[in-house]
């Protein structure tokens, strides 16, 4: 789970086995803050030794407790549908009345829940993923769930941009055929407040198209950076730098993906190491701490992936 804000004994929302959301409570400060606040808080030994859970859930340290607010074919979206299967990535942000979770649902094929394709929301709907949305008050109790994007495959990671919105990732190179009517391996942009804001998604093609796992935005340059789970060759690391006049904000990137040129928008390069003249193939190479490389970038010539995977492009 990825927080917007510092938290302090305030609740939590994430993804847990068995396709739980969770709420807890106890002292965060330590695991969520800056990390000014998390060097200071920490002790020494730890939390303490985990607190067997009567109910066989989730051992916690003493002075934490949790809440269960959502649960995989148990609890209902607001449109009645049973909450979908596979949690995965989570972005918990501060809401009007508590806390909003925009929670990931990584399915990719036979889990028994998919998150509804509704009208208005569906990307594709021969898809079965996509993010659903978690309100809960101030103490930590459920109010309402809802689809914030349908039709989408594999949503893994993701990650919290500095406007408020949340980044959902597809864990995917899947191609259209049979029962998909689209491509997919793109990142979606996802409002956690204005729902309005979330109709018709939109892929955000300039970021590329492959197996994403996590995204992370600089504040201050608005580049972002994406990390990719992939094998045969292993996944790379990207930087995708906006064009010249970009202005970041909510619907910025929505609006960038749906020019003429939305799909070649700014520059996506991959991450390239050498040490001297030889290529790291595997960043896992670097088992001393304090290893450095060289580091060079390389951009991307077939962002779409329409002949080959982007990481078979790369240059060694």
């Amino acid at each position: 789970m990825t927080s917007n804000s510092p938290l302090s004994r305030r609740s939590l929302l994430g993804g847990a086995a068995g396709g739980l959301g969770i709420v807890v409570a106890g002292n965060l400060d330590a695991i969520a803050g800056p990390a000014a606040a998390r060097a200071a808080c920490r002790p020494a030994v730890g939390y303490g030794d985990l607190v067997p859970d009567p109910a066989g859930l989730l051992a916690l340290p003493p002075g934490f407790s949790y809440t269960v607010v959502a649960q995989a074919g148990a609890t209902l979206l607001e449109s009645g549908q049973p909450t979908p299967s596979d949690a995965d990535g989570t972005g918990c942000f501060r809401g009007p009345r508590g806390s909003v979770l925009v929670n990931n649902h990584e399915i990719g094929g036979s889990e028994p829940y998919p998150v509804p394709a509704l009208p208005g929301l569906t990307y594709d709907p021969g898809a079965r993923g996509g993010t659903t949305t978690i309100e809960v008050d101030k103490h930590g109790r459920r109010l309402r769930e809802y689809v914030s994007v349908a039709g989408t495959h594999n949503n893994c990671a993701g990650g919290i941009t500095p406007w408020g919105t949340w980044l959902t990732c597809e864990e995917t190179e899947q191609r259209a055929g049979g029962q998909f009517l689209k491509d997919h391996g793109y990142v979606f942009e996802v409002d956690p407040h204005d729902r309005s804001a979330n109709t018709d998604p939109v892929a955000l093609t300039f970021l590329g198209r492959y197996s994403h796992e996590a995204v992370a935005v600089d504040p201050y340059t608005h580049s972002i950076y994406l990390t990719e789970d992939a094998s045969g060759p292993n996944g790379l690391y990207f930087r995708w730098t906006p064009p010249p006049g970009f202005r970041a904000g909510k619907g910025a990137l929505r609006a960038l993906a749906q020019r003429p040129d939305g799909a070649t928008a700014g520059t996506l390069e991959a991450m390239r190491c050498r040490r001297g003249d030889g290529h790291v193939a595997d960043l896992s190479e670097a088992t001393t701490p304090g290893t450095r490389y060289q580091v060079d970038w390389v951009q991307v010539p077939d962002r779409d992936a329409r002949t080959v995977s982007g990481r078979q492009n790369r240059r060694r």
